[in-house]
C-alpha cells in the first residue's frame, strides 16, 4: 500500500520585524518555536510544510526571513501564500520560489491561491486568480487536487469575523464544483477549527452542478469537496462570537495525510501544556 503524502500547516503565525513584539499579549515568536519544536517531536514524516497566510503581522521582510529560519530545522519543502496582514513584495523577496502557485507532489498537485486585498482585512479572488485555479485543475491529469487560500470562502458563524470572508466565496465554491478532482480546500484567517463535507449534486447536461452542504462523510452521486479550516499558531479566536472575542485554546498546526486515492485523514495537534493568556481586553488585532 502506497504510503500517504503528508503535509502539514502552519498558519497565522503574525511574526513581527521585533522578535520580541506580541499580538494580543502573546509573544508570536514564541509560540510559533513551540509549535515548530512539538511538530518536529511528533511528524515522523512530513512532505511539505504550507503555511496558509498572516506569516507576518506587520509585514515587514525580518518576519519572513525569521520564519524561515525557524523552520529550517524541519527538513521538508516551505510553501506559502499571503494573508491580509501579510505584504505581498516583502514576502516575494524573501520567499522567492516559496510562493509559487502550483506544487506537484506523488499524486497531489497543491494549488495556492491569493485571496489577500492590499489595505483590507476582507478577502477577494481576481479573476486571475479563478483562471488560474481552473486551468492548473483542468491539467493535473490524474493527479488529485488540495486548494489553499487564506481567507474563508463560507461563514464561519463568528459576526465580527465573517465581514472579513472571501467576498466572492460563492464563484470559488462553484468554480470548484466543475473540477471533480479537487478533494480539499484549506485556509487559514479565522485562528479556530472547522472542518465539513461539502457534496455537490450530480452534474447536469448543461454542465451545471447542484449543490448541498452536508456534515460528515455522507457519499453519494456528485463530487464530494472537503472544507477545512485551521487554528493559529498564536492566538485563537472564540468560535461562534457575534463581537471580537479571543478563546484561551492553545497554539495548533494542523497534519493531513492525502492518500493516493484521493481520501484524506486530518487532524489538529495542539502545544499541550503552552498556558495561554491573551489580553482579553483588546477590540481587535
Amino acid at each position: 500500500m502506497e504510503s500517504p503524502l503528508v503535509l502539514v500547516q502552519i498558519t497565522d503565525s503574525h511574526l513581527l520585524a521585533d522578535p520580541e513584539g506580541c499580538l494580543l499579549g502573546l509573544n508570536t515568536d514564541y509560540s510559533l518555536r513551540g509549535v515548530i519544536d512539538d511538530i518536529k517531536h511528533r511528524e515522523k514524516q512530513i512532505d511539505m510544510l504550507l503555511a496558509t497566510g498572516d506569516i507576518a503581522q506587520d509585514g515587514s521582510a525580518q518576519a519572513y526571513q525569521r520564519f524561515l529560519q525557524h523552520v529550517a530545522s524541519i527538513e521538508a519543502p516551505l510553501y506559502g501564500l499571503p494573508g491580509n496582514h501579510d505584504d505581498r513584495d516583502n514576502l516575494q523577496a524573501v520567499w522567492q520560489s516559496r510562493v509559487e502557485p502550483v506544487i506537484d507532489v506523488e499524486n497531489w498537485r497543491i494549488i495556492l491561491l491569493n485571496s489577500s486585498v492590499p489595505g483590507s482585512n476582507a478577502g477577494h479572488l481576481a479573476d486571475t486568480e479563478l483562471t488560474l485555479l481552473k486551468e492548473a485543475a483542468t491539467q493535473a491529469r490524474d493527479r488529485h487536487v488540495l486548494v489553499a487560500v487564506h481567507h474563508n470562502p463560507i461563514p464561519m458563524g463568528c459576526g465580527w469575523l465573517d465581514s472579513m470572508t472571501i467576498d466572492n466565496g460563492d464563484a470559488l465554491i462553484d468554480c470548484i464544483g466543475q473540477l471533480p478532482n479537487v478533494r480539499c480546500l484549506l485556509w487559514g484567517h479565522v485562528h479556530q477549527e472547522y472542518d465539513e463535507l461539502h457534496q455537490y449534486g450530480p452534474v447536469s447536461q448543461d454542465g451545471t452542478a447542484g449543490k448541498e452542504r452536508r456534515s460528515g462523510r455522507q457519499h453519494g452521486a456528485g463530487h464530494q469537496l472537503r472544507l477545512i479550516a485551521s487554528p493559529s499558531t498564536c492566538v485563537q479566536f472564540m468560535p461562534h462570537s457575534t463581537e471580537f472575542a479571543l478563546d484561551t485554546t492553545a497554539p495548533a498546526y494542523r497534519w493531513l495525510k492525502l492518500h493516493a486515492n484521493g481520501d484524506i485523514d486530518t487532524g489538529v495537534q495542539r502545544l499541550e501544556g503552552m498556558l495561554i493568556t491573551p489580553d482579553q481586553n483588546s477590540e481587535g488585532y
